[in-house]
């Protein structure tokens, strides 16, 4: 089997890269800087280095907001081709704080009240109505970059100006008092392989590793853990890195597409690379096996020139918004049913069995 692990080839990434190597047959390092997409009528090629990209049975996508609109093409363009871990929607939502918060909110999920403002005037709006001290933050920032926490009005109307070098929207959150403490979770699959405790330094509020914060093991309850699984779920990514504040109640913070693992692996001890790639392995083998007896692709290629008439089996990524299931077209036009058309839904546990009801009749 072959895995790409397209990225900016950071540390982390190529950790997990030397872990697939026990895995899969081939691993490439893909360089997300050499990506481009070309999209005509006939659909979305992705290049790599101006040469058409490999074909892989598993592709992982890592990268900063600033890659946003790339990471997602690739994902749609790979869509039903490959297994990927995270879908082309969870770029957009992942790397936008607050999509982030509202997808968390649609699943029902603890979190900081958060205001969001197009301008700085109407953002000091927002500030003369709420609460100090507050967390003022941009949309895309990372590693702690563009958050600062404001004790007043004043400072927080010259945090704002400050802020407006990023030509970005202002996000204003509720200040949920932790002790300068936050926790990191590894989310892979339905599970957390690894979680830990951040420490901010003295006089400093952000308890990010990549600023200036020390980690140490935590053991998430049973609860917390469900939580951080199901965030990451909300924005459609199997492997993410949750961030949650420990207040009166567990809140999530942020979930992180891209999560580095240098200071999570030295805090816990943990092989998590390891614990990635023997997933994503796993992952690949059950998409090639329900996908032996008919590619996606084939099943799309064949609906127009036959009837199909034996069940088909096809891996794809759940999509779920806002409580309605959203299918892929191609296999809506599979199954030959309509917008207009009687259905009976079946429901049991982690299955759910749709039927023409003039068929069950």
């Amino acid at each position: 089997m072959k895995i790409a692990i397209i990225s900016l080839k950071s540390l982390s990434s190529r950790m997990i890269a030397k872990e697939c190597e026990a895995h899969f047959d081939q691993v490439d390092m893909i360089d997300l800087k050499f990506i481009e997409t070309c999209v005509d009528s006939d659909g979305v090629q992705i290049l790599y280095g101006g040469r058409p990209l490999d074909d892989y049975d598993c592709v992982y996508c890592r990268g900063s907001s600033k890659y946003n609109l790339i990471l997602q093409s690739i994902s749609e363009a790979l869509e039903g081709k490959s297994y990927l871990p995270l879908t082309a929607s969870s770029f957009t939502t992942g790397h936008n704080k607050y999509l982030t918060t509202l997808e968390l909110q649609k699943s029902k999920i603890a979190q900081p009240k958060s205001y969001l403002a197009s301008t700085g005037g109407a953002a000091k709006k927002i500030l003369k109505k709420i609460h100090y001290p507050v967390i003022i933050k941009i949309p895309s920032g990372t590693h702690g970059k563009g958050v600062m926490v404001a004790e007043s009005f004043a400072s927080a109307s010259s945090v704002l100006d400050a802020l407006e070098v990023f030509k970005q929207p202002y996000i204003i959150q509720e200040f949920i008092d932790t002790g300068a403490e936050d926790i990191r979770a590894i989310v892979v699959g339905n599970r957390v392989v690894a979680a830990m405790k951040r420490r901010a330094q003295s006089g400093e509020l952000r308890a990010n590793i990549h600023a200036g914060g020390d980690g140490i093991p935590y053991m998430l309850s049973s609860s917390a853990e469900n939580l951080a699984i199901r965030s990451a779920k909300a924005i459609g990514a199997e492997i993410s890195g949750v961030d949650l504040l420990e207040g009166a109640k567990m809140n999530v913070l942020e979930v992180n597409l891209s999560p580095g693992l240098q200071g999570i692996t030295k805090a816990t001890g943990k092989n998590i690379a390891g614990k990635i790639a023997q997933y994503l392995h796993e992952r690949t083998l059950e998409y090639k096996k329900t996908d032996t007896n008919t590619k996606y692709t084939d099943i799309l290629k064949g609906i127009e020139k036959k009837p199909v008439t034996k069940h088909s089996e096809v891996i794809v990524n759940l999509d779920v918004k806002a409580g309605r299931l959203k299918l892929p077209m191609g296999i809506t036009k599979l199954s030959g049913l309509k917008d207009e058309d009687e259905v009976l839904i079946k429901v049991g546990n982690r299955k759910i069995l749709i039927k023409d009801n003039n068929e069950v009749k």
